[in-house]
């Protein structure tokens, strides 16, 4: 099932890509609700995805999509596509659509291709 992003989740979003646009690992560390399941991957994640973001000076288009899980909670995949670059992936997790939502991260990643 589908879902639509709630402004709380878009937020958080925002403020996760322009921690990594700036390569502030303190301040991405902060915005999610619960610990990362593996802090040393996710710091190598972040900041791949902040060398590529910042290579590509804000040329990218952004899109989002919200999945419901039976028990109510989102998954929430965040595309972010740039011309001559690789895309990379955000994934977080959120208890609700409520401005009092546990918000997760989960991956921030380049997105692989199997088409080269």
């Amino acid at each position: 099932m589908r879902g639509r992003i709630s402004e709380a989740e878009e937020a958080r979003i925002e403020r996760a890509i322009q921690a990594a646009v700036s390569g502030s690992w303190n301040e991405f560390a902060k915005l999610t609700d619960a610990p990362f399941s593996n802090d040393a991957s996710m710091r190598e994640q972040f900041e791949d995805s902040s060398r590529r973001l910042q290579e590509t000076e804000g040329r990218w288009k952004m899109s989002s999509e919200v999945g419901i899980v039976r028990d109510g909670t989102h998954l929430i995949t965040t595309r972010i596509e740039a011309r001559l670059a690789v895309d990379i992936v955000l994934s977080l997790h959120s208890t609700n659509d409520q401005n009092d939502s546990t918000i997760s991260f989960w991956t921030f990643y380049q997105q692989l291709s199997w088409d080269d």
